[in-house]
């Protein structure tokens, strides 16, 4: 098996899989090792004093193949991650890299139907196999005369990180039957290739990858309901089989035969009518057989009725080692199935901190993030809300609890024009605490309070204490109408890189312009006895210095997109020297590797299930 660029390896299901690339700062070189197989758990640690390639298997050292990589010295780690002031730490390369495309919503048709203003997201996957992460793009739809007819998505190739090719008509994912608003990529069947899931007005199509360059639509899920106008998705193993499953939410109950008028506040122009003028419909789980089928769930395993939902994201909110699900409502209250051990779901927003706003209030949700923001090692939520509604930080208090933290993690201090969408987490200051980026953008064209074209939010964490924005300027100085939001590092120099879709502009691919000033580690996990996508497996780094980091694999997030699978940790400031990275898998194993800051590239396989399982903290 040939490791590229990320690192991505595939391996017959035999355990758990943890591939590994660690970089100084300045290496470009990208490796190849060839016929890999699965090492023993057993902690290990890699160096090599050359500065070579070297690859870890079986607990021996063998020197890859290729030229030595390029040594840059580091720079000083207590200095590295001083911000950049006086330019956008991010250039939008779209043009550039060749990815021209937009998302069409139907404005143009005048008919102020609110299905136009959701907009539409972004799907990170690598689709062949060739180690450099592509991007899909759902098309939207036409509502000329009255009638939706869909608009062709679009399928970028990442040619080795220099530009994009649209091969979505060769990929046979142009075209569907769906006005289609969102994407999430993963590998459905375990078969190591990643497949394709797209909601939209009318359901959500799966893809499977046929591992040829092209996908073949194979299945059309559908709800009992009319209209299935399918919104946010999120895959998860919930009954811990392996496979994966779908949580789908839906919207409100708008067709052309319920399309009422609305004039917007100024008592004259139409206007987009609020999600409150509709009923909502209800969401589902759809529970994957292994063989192809998909099964629909809903109220008898506690799923609720009155949800208008628009984002969805399954972690572990409790610790318990069972995927739970988290549901971003609009202008409903926001949705927290604990899952029991008998598969069903105990809805507990209310009484865990996270239905509303700081006073209990129903908020006007869209995004969802998870990230430990305090630097607690608890999965902490961000959600994105609409106009005088400050996105909600709910900080994990342990035990299910949460904490409406917003003004006291300084997010009171943003203006309250924003309506927010996407979100993600993203390290640009490589500092190796977690910083956020939210898409912005409004869905009412003549709101008196706030302006239709809005600009994206870059917040900077300072040292789990609070977030401040940072300096807006170059795209970040834009207004513009944000909606989805995901991470890839797209030209794979250690950064993190923001794809970002906009209602009524082109993609906007950001990409950072400083390279990592610190040792860097990607991490992409291979499940074997777990799900392949290794959804629901927690991720802790120990550093020197006792300065630990933790990350989630989760399923669903941001606004309609989904991103990267990999996981990139930086060293913190004042951690010099190897680090442990520990893997707490689905499936109740666990996993250590300790990992040499000093080595160049490195991969590390690990199987599962040879070690005892990693304890609960």
């Amino acid at each position: 098996m040939a490791l590229s660029r990320t690192g991505f390896a595939l391996c017959m299901r035999c355990g758990t899989t943890l591939v590994l690339i660690l970089l100084l700062p300045g290496c470009q070189h990208r490796s190849e090792v060839s016929d890999h197989r699965a090492a023993s758990a057993t902690p290990k640690i890699a160096t090599d004093e050359s500065g070579q390639n070297v690859t870890l298997r079986d607990g021996r050292h063998h020197q890859s193949g290729g030229p030595p990589a390029t040594q840059a010295v580091p720079e000083d780690p207590q200095t590295s991650s001083v911000r950049i002031a006086d330019s956008s730490p991010f250039v939008d390369q779209a043009e550039e890299l060749g990815v021209r495309f937009r998302f069409h919503c139907g404005r143009e048709a005048d008919e102020y139907a609110i299905i136009e203003s959701l907009g539409g997201g972004a799907a990170i996957l690598d689709f062949d196999g060739d180690g450099w992460e592509d991007a899909f793009f759902p098309g939207g739809g036409s509502l000329a005369e009255q009638r939706i007819t869909p608009k062709s998505s679009g399928l970028f190739k990442n040619v080795a990180g220099q530009h994009f090719v649209d091969i979505a008509p060769l990929a046979n994912v142009a075209s569907s039957p769906l006005y289609l608003h969102g994407a999430y990529a993963a590998d459905v069947d375990n078969d190591g290739l990643p497949d394709l899931a797209v909601s939209g007005y009318g359901g959500v199509q799966l893809y499977r990858n046929q591992g040829d360059g092209t996908f073949l639509p194979f299945l059309m899920l559908q709800g009992q309901v009319t209209p299935d106008w399918c919104t946010g998705l999120a895959w998860l193993d919930s009954d811990a089989d392996g496979d994966l499953d779908l949580y789908v939410t839906r919207y409100v109950d708008w067709s052309w035969d319920h399309h009422p008028r609305c004039i917007a506040t100024d008592g004259r122009s139409p206007e987009v009518c609020p999600p409150r003028e509709f009923s909502p419909l209800p969401d589902s789980l759809f529970i994957n057989d292994g063989a192809g089928q998909f099964t629909e769930l809903g109220p008898e395993i506690g799923l609720r009725s009155d949800g208008k939902g628009l984002g969805v994201v399954a972690f572990d909110a409790n610790a318990d080692g069972r995927l739970d699900l988290y549901v971003a409502n609009d202008t409903t209250d926001n949705f927290l199935y604990v899952q029991q051990p008998d598969g069903t779901f105990a809805e507990s927003a209310v009484i865990s901190g996270v239905a509303g706003d700081e006073f209990g209030v129903s908020t006007g949700s869209m995004g969802i993030a998870i990230f430990d923001a305090n630097l607690d090692r608890l999965p902490d939520l961000l959600v994105t809300n609409f106009e005088r509604e400050l996105p909600a930080l709910y900080r994990n208090q342990g035990n299910g609890l949460f904490l409406h933290a917003s003004r006291s993690m300084g997010l009171a201090a943003l203006e309250a024009i924003y309506v927010g969408f996407g979100c993600a987490p993203v390290d640009f200051d490589f500092d190796g605490d977690p910083d956020a980026i939210l898409a912005n953008g409004h869905v009412s064209y003549h709101s008196i309070h706030a302006p239709y074209r809005q600009t994206l939010l870059l917040l900077e964490n300072l040292d789990g204490q609070r977030f401040q924005r940072f300096p807006a300027s170059g795209y970040f100085s834009r207004p513009l109408t944000g909606r989805g939001v995901a991470i890839s590092d797209v030209n794979g120099d250690g950064s993190e890189d923001i794809v970002v879709t906009h209602q009524d502009d082109p993609i906007a691919i950001l990409v950072r312009t400083q390279r990592p000033s610190v040792p860097w580690a990607s991490v992409r996990l291979i499940g074997v006895a777990s799900n392949r996508d290794a959804i629901g497996c927690v991720v802790t780094t120990h550093f020197p210095e006792e300065i630990s980091r933790r990350s989630w694999v989760v399923g669903g997030g941001s606004y309609l997109s989904s991103s990267s699978r990999s996981l990139t940790v930086y060293w913190p400031p004042g951690a010099n020297g190897p680090a442990t990275i520990e893997v707490q898998w689905p499936s109740g194993r666990g996993e250590i590797f300790v990992v040499n800051a000093f080595a160049t590239h490195v991969l590390i396989e690990g199987k599962g299930g040879a070690t005892d399982p990693v304890q609960r903290e």
